[in-house]
């Protein structure tokens, strides 16, 4: 592999005419293929004028083995021998020839001829780039802006999707293309960098906003090629698809384009995959931000690589030996950002009836990566923004949406130029877009509008790509590797059964995992086949003969079904593998998928059998009625004087806090405190590079790390004996010192101590240990932010814990002190809001002190669990409220009418 150039080689001296050495390696080039020539035509040639075709005796007989070898006969195998290696040339220079003008990747192994395939490999190529080297492509002239020019960034407000209605079928990178260009003649006067280079304003519009990387001119008898540029950047040669399939048929600023694989020109402007981080985008910039250019709304706080987020890339000085390597971003899981925010948001509401089971590691990792990619912000600024157009008189049918973190976008499949405040509509009503920041107004029921609307996935620049099931134009296909396309349609089948805007959507599969359907229960309906599900067409109009259409459309999702698709209802729209249709989604092995007519790329969303067996494991529940046992307490067991008289305190049951003795910096508190409630919780110690991955799962730089690690100790402090609080271990992993408290050790250590108590000291004890609860364990948390507890035993130990603890403080006060005891319970509220075990005793409580009370704690439940009707949230608390209050119907809301 070719060293790395130097970053001044994005500059405009990459755009230089040739060199003297760039000629003579034309010349070289020019030489090869000459070489070629005379090696495959001009040896036969030669040896049939000389020597004659190859001997071939007239018999044989033992004779030639056993007598003496003539002259005659050495000749003859000599001549063989040459005919032999001229054939097992040309056959090695036919299939890199081949290779090479197909542009299919490494061709195949010759066999027994590794020097020889290696020898014409070499010839081939530098025959087939002669033309490169002769004559290198020359890039638009390059003008370097002013250094002391002020910039400010100019960001595309569509976002990565392409304008796609009937009248206008333009590829999804045109349409970026044009978006950039209206933003551009909104600013004025925009030019376009690449690093330090400011490139043609016709080249950078077309551009901006991805990743580029710059073609580079032969280095002696090296020529840049895909595999290469993808090993620097992407860390294996063997994703120069992925570049290809970006670049291939884009026409350059020399009017030629990709066509093969293995022939890239100088000074080509190729496209990367969002993963190369290490590529420089292309950015519009402008003296002054345009007028109505929105401002960019913050990002979320999430960490990376390159800055190591929350501004800690300084610290204390190190030397080279005592920095930490980099730690590599965690991979995300196949579901989307959006599908992976609908699963979490399920799961927490799950999780508000408490008495769920901790689930094995493996699914633990699966919910701590799906924290971690998960993009709540977007999914509800989506919903939010569909719920919002259904009041409506005329709201817009969107057939496609995009969602990036500066707005929504719908494409609409008729034009509506007037859109509401504060939507913006643009290329004529075809397209709306909401910013970010816009203030809007949206009515609690579920969206009327967008209700098909499903991930595909994320494309280059980020943005997540949906379409609109319920309103495209015939059946969808999803064509590639059998499996990945039923990985597609299940994670398709998923969101559409648990995404918030799709409720009014009916969902039938077809051929779909078991453990998909048990997922879903009633939501995902099952066929045993097509024709069951599709059902018949619906009949025509007598007068006018077109077909009628009414209620709402079902979206059949079908597997491995091979037999001929009959007319079916219009309502009716058939997500299948394989086959033809105008929408289709093509997959590849790597997991792109490219979305026709849209003619966008994404990294599919797929739901994968592992993944659907861990998350049912995740949305499981406890089938015993007995509760597990109290987690054994810290030895030795620690006290709330304890916890009070620490001088290291961190408390995680509630927002996690920790009071320490140093003094931080407030931006860098969260992430600090973040990485000494993991460490609290984690009591055996964590190597740093364990800790890296757990606060900074999207990546980090070992120098980030260690400054971090060493503020931490400054913060921390010194224990009495002088030695620091943060320390390491025998095997190098940091631990805390004994005098840090934490909160959760001691309501173990009261727990545990209650149950070896007489009932009064129980009681007491228990009461102590409640005051501690300020909620969920790290409640509060940013997005992104503690996902590592999801690898914990502690948010399921404190919820089991804390319930159990208040109900036996209620059971000990009992009629005694009703209100003590309802204190009790309201902690254990304030933890698991939706166990039912703890609203069957508070309004046992509360009937104690009568009819008015216990309606209060009824219509509380209600609202608590967002029902209508007690039997939807437990029939048994139901029926206890039936029986504290026969006949006043207490259950029920009652809503107004008129």
């Amino acid at each position: 592999m070719a060293p790395r150039s130097s970053a001044a080689a994005l500059g405009p001296q990459r755009f230089r005419a040739p060199t003297a050495s760039e000629r003579s390696s034309a010349w070289r080039s020019a030489g090869a293929g000459l070489a070629l020539l005379a090696v495959v035509l001009g040896m036969p040639a030669l040896l049939l004028l000389t020597l004659g075709p190859p001997p071939i005796p007239s018999g044989l007989s033992l004779a030639v083995l056993t007598g003496a070898v003539s002259v005659n006969a050495l000749l003859g195998v000599l001549i063989w021998v040459l005919w032999l290696a001229w054939l097992q040339f040309t056959v090695c220079a036919a299939v890199e020839a081949v290779s090479a003008l197909r542009g299919n990747g490494l061709p195949r192994h010759v066999p027994l001829s590794g020097g020889m395939q290696t020898l014409a490999r070499r010839l081939v190529i530098a025959a087939l780039l002669v033309t490169t080297a002769a004559s290198p492509a020359t890039a638009a002239p390059v003008v370097l802006a002013p250094a002391s020019e002020p910039v400010a960034a100019v960001q595309a407000e569509d976002g990565a999707q392409a304008d796609q209605s009937p009248q206008a079928a333009q590829t999804a990178q045109e349409d970026d293309a044009a978006v950039a260009g209206e933003a551009a003649q909104e600013a004025g006067d925009v030019t376009y960098r690449l690093g330090d280079a400011v490139l043609d304003p016709e080249v950078g519009a077309q551009l901006v906003g991805r990743r580029v990387y710059v073609v580079q001119p032969p280095q002696g008898h090296y020529h840049d090629n895909l595999w290469d540029i993808a090993e620097r950047s992407l860390g294996d040669g063997r994703a120069y698809q992925q570049i290809y399939d970006l670049n291939a048929g884009r026409v350059q600023p020399d009017g030629r384009a990709l066509e093969l694989a293995r022939l890239i020109q100088p000074n080509w402007y190729l496209i990367m995959p969002e993963e190369a981080a290490d590529i420089p985008r292309v950015e519009a910039v402008s003296p002054a931000p345009a007028p109505d250019t929105p401002t960019p709304a913050p990002a979320p706080a999430r960490q990376t690589a390159a800055t190591g987020a929350d501004g800690l890339t300084g610290g204390s000085a190190t030397t080279a030996a005592e920095r930490m390597a980099d730690v590599a971003p965690t991979q995300a899981p196949a579901l989307g950002a959006l599908t992976g925010a609908a699963v979490l948001s399920l799961l927490v509401r799950r999780r508000r009836y408490g008495s769920w089971l901790l689930p094995r590691p493996d699914a633990g990792e699966l919910e701590r990566l799906l924290r971690i990619g998960a993009d709540p912000d977007r999914a509800e600024r989506l919903d939010t923004a569909l719920r919002s157009l259904s009041a409506l008189s005329a709201p817009p049918a969107p057939y496609a949406a995009g969602v990036d973190d500066e707005a929504v976008t719908l494409f609409l499949s008729r034009p509506m130029p007037q859109a509401p405040q504060p939507w913006r509509a643009r290329r004529e009503g075809w397209i709306w877009a909401l910013a970010r920041d816009a203030v809007i107004t949206a009515p609690d029921e579920p969206a009327r509008v967008g209700t098909g609307l499903v991930t595909l996935g994320r494309d280059e620049r980020g943005t997540d790509v949906l379409i609109d099931l319920s309103l495209v134009d015939g059946d969808v296909a999803v064509n590639g590797a059998p499996s990945m396309a039923a990985e597609v349609i299940a994670a398709l089948a998923l969101e559409l059964c648990i995404n918030p805007w799709s409720a009014r959507i009916r969902v039938t599969g077809v051929g779909l995992p078991q453990t998909l359907h048990e997922l879903c229960g009633r939501r995902l309906e099952r066929a045993d086949d097509l024709a069951a599900a599709l059902g018949a067409p619906e009949p025509a109009d007598v007068l006018t003969g077109r077909r009628r259409r009414s209620g709402p459309r079902r979206v059949v999702l079908a597997t491995g079904q091979q037999e001929a698709v009959s007319p079916h209802s219009r309502e009716t729209v058939l997500v299948r593998t394989g086959g033809g249709a105008r929408w289709r989604i093509e997959v590849d092995t790597a997991g792109t998928a490219r979305v026709e007519p849209l003619g966008v790329g994404v990294r599919v969303t797929r739901a994968t059998e592992h993944d659907l067996a861990c998350l049912r494991e995740l949305f499981a529940s406890e089938r015993s009625s007995g509760r597990p046992d109290a987690p054994d307490p810290p030895r030795p067991p620690v006290t709330t004087a304890a916890l009070r008289s620490a001088p290291v305190r961190v408390q995680v049951l509630g927002p996690a806090t920790v009071m320490a003795p140093g003094a931080v910096e407030p931006e860098r508190l969260p992430l600090l405190t973040e990485a000494v409630a993991c460490l609290a919780l984690n009591r055996d110690g964590l190597h740093p590079r364990v800790l890296a991955s757990m606060i900074w799962p999207l990546g980090v730089t070992g120098d980030v790390v260690t400054a971090s690690i060493e503020r931490l100790r400054v913060w921390l402090g010194d224990d009495e004996t002088g030695a620091t609080r943060l320390r390491e271990d025998e095997e190098g992993r940091l631990v805390l010192g004994p005098d840090v408290v934490v909160d959760w050790d001691v309501l173990r250590a009261l727990a545990a101590a209650a149950r070896r108590s007489p009932r009064a000291e129980e009681l007491r004890l228990l009461q102590e240990a409640l005051r501690l609860v300020r909620g969920r364990v790290c409640e509060g948390a940013e997005p992104g932010r503690y996902a590592w507890l999801a690898r914990l035993r502690t948010a399921h130990d404190s919820e089991a814990l804390i319930t159990d603890s208040a109900l036996r403080v209620a059971a000990l006060l009992g009629r005694d002190d009703p209100e003590g005891a309802a204190a009790a319970i309201a902690v254990g509220l304030g933890v698991v809001e939706l166990d039912q075990r703890l609203w069957q005793a508070d309004l046992r409580l509360a009937a104690m002190r009568g009819h008015e009370r216990l309606t209060e704690r009824v219509g509380a439940l209600l609202d608590t669990a967002g029902a209508d009707d007690l039997r939807h949230v437990s029939p048994g608390t139901a029926a206890l409220v039936e029986d504290l209050a026969p006949g006043r119907g207490l259950g029920v809301r009652r809503r107004e009418v008129g």
